[in-house]
């Protein structure tokens, strides 16, 4: 196989996005070794095909003007990959106004447990992000998180928080928590939350099952 011959086509292919090599050489290209991989991008750099943003992160080259953000929203979050926390999931729902530069990431598409491009910090979270996923994650977000939380409008809040832990299912909390560790107050609140909604539910014991040394 022509390693530089593929990687041109699908460079040709994709134009004005991502390409994370550490995820790329694990899940698309794993028949190129990692460090011919690495050679190769070097070169298409050189080339102009492609251009670093991040340590073994690129994008690539377009004849059209680049939008780093949107290319690492469609990489990173698109397409059930993650989804946006802290001031921007805040922002989002009016809960509340944060003007903090970083911008968080929960990702299922890094293969370390962080990774800074920018002002961006991702951090993996493997899961899948469907809609019931991002729902109950957004309400363990909402309760463990809520005293950092500046300007907080607590009519949005408890909405979010509520919609959140109605889409409760023992299977999605254990897809969430083996795969995220929250803190056990924020599961003992969550309990109480799904009592007071008569939503049944397995949440101390799943959790006690997969952090045994947590009380």
């Amino acid at each position: 196989m022509n390693y530089t011959k593929t990687l041109r086509e699908f460079f040709s292919q994709n134009q004005g996005h991502i390409f994370d090599v550490q995820y790329e050489q694990n899940h698309r290209f794993s028949l190129v070794p990692y460090k011919t991989l690495l050679k190769i991008l070097n070169r298409l750099e050189e080339d102009g095909i492609v251009s670093s943003i991040s340590k073994g992160v690129y994008i690539v080259n377009s004849d059209d003007e680049l939008d780093i953000d949107k290319a690492i929203n469609d990489y990173y979050v698109e397409h059930f990959s993650g989804m946006m926390i802290g001031k921007e999931l805040y922002n989002y729902y009016d809960i509340g106004d944060l003007d903090e530069d970083i911008i968080e990431i929960y990702t299922n598409k890094i293969i370390s447990n962080n990774k800074s491009i920018g002002k961006y910090h991702l951090m993996k979270f493997d899961t899948y992000f469907y809609d019931e996923v991002v729902r109950l994650v957004t309400a363990l977000e909402l309760i463990e998180k809520v005293s950092t939380i500046k300007d907080i409008n607590y009519i949005r809040y408890n909405e979010e928080k509520e919609a959140g832990v109605n889409s409760y299912t023992d299977e999605i909390f254990k897809e969430i928590i083996i795969h995220h560790k929250y803190k056990y107050s924020t599961i003992a609140t969550l309990d109480g939350l799904l009592s007071k909604l008569s939503i049944e539910n397995k949440a101390l014991l799943i959790y006690k099952e997969n952090y045994l040394n947590v009380l």
